[in-house]
């Protein structure tokens, strides 16, 4: 194949850039501007920062005017800013929006002068036993109350404890860590600058809370001595401590694995599915998801089975999501307990227990306990991954607690619902909204209208079951088998005709442009749509810009730019 030759792909990428530097050229956008887009998080952070030491009411005023800031700054990013990095300014949107869900979890619906506690690590002094050997698996705390049996703590399997299988190897129940006790620590008034960092840093970062009184509840219970939760109330210097534990080298050992393990599969994963979709014109955005299919083996299938273009195409955008945001999380393990480590010691720098394998709870659920038991809500509930789920969850808790509705009753699980998924419509439409992209998005009719029917779906599935076992008692009496595989196919067909509303609009963000990995094994040797500019190195693109100074005609348009 000639080197002069320019795949769709390629073409797809100038043609974007061209408008791209056109509108920056015109001012129609400007890029994201370090530092004065990122203000949002100094707003956040040194509203937590400051306000717990205030009196109540300056501090709920400090914090909501925080918020407004927030808002009112994001709001503007919104309008003025784009970017292509940030997968073609998908991420401007939705990590902007993300920011404010948050910030409102934490200014508005919650004080965090009461609201929050981190279980923390404390040194646990130790005295030798002479019938102790040094580095045996059992050691005493400093009181002598209790020992520690490392040999009880369970050996994670995918980011959880509930492998056990692991064959041990030599010192495998010693100590990878040194000792520590747990403890509850709210906001730590008079515990100096760094441990305040430390504390709120750990808070607006730790999205799901795994060392946090508001953990979610799918992460499941903490493999280890656990404190009792003092609660929230006056304000408090003394917490009780748990015993003395430490991380067993296994434990350590295979969740170091498991993180590269997944890092790795995921990468290769992403390379796949990227080189096999800027083959097909559907991703680039250019076509219908009901156009010819571009590949001869899946002609052929569609003559014989007319919707099978439509479930691959859906099935690739569902599993490049999957993988993308694999990826993404495993680098949090991966960063935390590999890498870090072998630079510094971690117990130096923060108090969060981040080599506990409970710390890293897993991101997807098997389809047996999710789907297969609950149907839609089982999948959005508990399969699929649940970042966000503190943040979109608190307006209707506040909501609830307010209007002294019953927790377990219906209006409380329709109003759980409705803000919920809206709340996850708008963090989409959002990034609909500030992509780059040659083919207009559709924020409100494409994500937005997505997940508002994932909540209708939830609740007339729910509806149908109930009315089956009420008018059709017998219905109950079906073997399990059975309730699964209808469990199974209304999920199936629900997101198949729904799912174009999504996945049209990513097409059409351009979110398949963006190349998550800098090296492709598979386009490297060959694979993919060849031609110019296609090889191993992917982080290139003839005319592209990475970072630069930009020059605009105020300050706040002035600064290092991320184009």
């Amino acid at each position: 194949m000639s080197s002069q030759y320019v795949s769709l792909y390629r073409q797809t990428l100038a043609d974007r850039q061209r408008q791209y530097d056109a509108a920056i050229a015109s001012n129609e956008y400007t890029p994201f501007l370090y530092p004065w887009d990122t203000l949002p998080v100094a707003y956040l952070f040194l509203a937590l920062a400051i306000a717990p030491r205030l009196p109540p009411r300056l501090a709920r005023v400090i914090r909501y005017l925080a918020f407004i800031l927030i808002v009112a700054h994001t709001l503007y990013l919104y309008a003025h800013r784009r970017t292509l990095w940030f997968a073609g300014g998908y991420g401007l949107g939705l990590s902007g929006h993300w920011g404010i869900i948050m910030a409102a979890a934490l200014l508005v619906f919650n004080d965090p002068a009461q609201s929050f506690r981190r279980l923390e690590t404390r040194p646990a002094k130790t005295e030798s036993k002479e019938s102790q050997p040094l580095g045996s698996a059992q050691q005493f705390s400093s009181n002598g109350s209790a020992s520690v049996d490392l040999r009880k703590r369970k050996v994670p399997g995918v980011y959880t404890s509930t492998d056990i299988k692991q064959p041990p190897f030599d010192g495998s129940d010693e100590p990878a860590t040194r000792l520590y006790t747990l403890v509850w620590q709210g906001f730590p008034h008079g515990k100096g600058l760094l441990h305040t960092i430390d504390w709120i840093v750990d808070l607006t970062t730790s999205f799901r809370g795994p060392n946090w009184s508001h953990r979610i509840s799918t992460l499941g219970a903490i493999d280890g001595p656990v404190p009792a939760d003092p609660g929230g109330g006056p304000r408090t210097e003394k917490y009780d401590c748990s015993k003395a534990t430490a991380v067993p080298k296994r434990s350590l050992r295979a969740l170091q694995a498991h993180a590269m393990q997944d890092f790795v599969v995921a990468y290769l994963l992403l390379d796949l599915l990227k080189t096999t979709m800027v083959t097909d014109p559907y991703f680039l955005g250019l076509m219908p998801l009901e156009s010819p299919a571009s590949w001869p083996w899946l002609s052929a299938l569609s003559e014989t089975v007319p919707v099978a273009t439509r479930f691959v195409r859906l099935s690739m955008s569902m599993a490049g999501v999957i993988s993308a945001l694999t990826f993404i999380f495993s680098l949090s393990p991966l960063f935390f307990t590999v890498i870090l480590p072998c630079l510094v010691d971690v117990s130096k720098i923060t108090k969060s227990p981040l080599l506990e394998p409970w710390m890293y709870g897993p991101f997807w659920y098997p389809l047996t306990t999710s789907v297969l038991h609950t149907g839609l809500a089982g999948f959005w509930g508990k399969f699929w991954h649940q970042m966000f789920r503190f943040g979109i969850s608190e307006p209707s808790r506040v909501i609830i607690d307010n209007l002294n509705i019953d927790k377990r009753g219906n209006a409380a699980r329709m109003i759980q619902l409705l803000v919920a998924f809206g709340l996850s419509g708008s963090i989409h439409a959002a990034g609909s909204y500030t992509t780059f992209s040659i083919v207009p998005s559709r924020p409100f009719s494409g994500p937005m209208l997505f997940f508002l029917t994932q909540a209708t779906g939830s609740l007339v599935q729910s509806f149908m079951v109930k009315s089956l076992y009420k008018y059709a008692t017998q219905a109950k009496s079906l073997p399990r088998a059975t309730k699964q595989t209808a469990n199974l196919l209304f999920v199936l067909g629900f997101l198949y005709f729904t799912g174009p509303l999504l996945a049209d609009d990513f097409a059409r963000c351009g979110l398949w442009l963006f190349e998550p990995v800098p090296i492709s094994f598979l386009r490297g040797l060959g694979f993919g749509p060849g031609g110019k500019d296609e090889g191993w190195w992917t982080w290139y693109q003839e005319g592209s810009r990475t970072v630069g100074w930009h020059q605009g005609d105020r300050w706040w348009n002035s600064g290092i730019a991320i184009y």
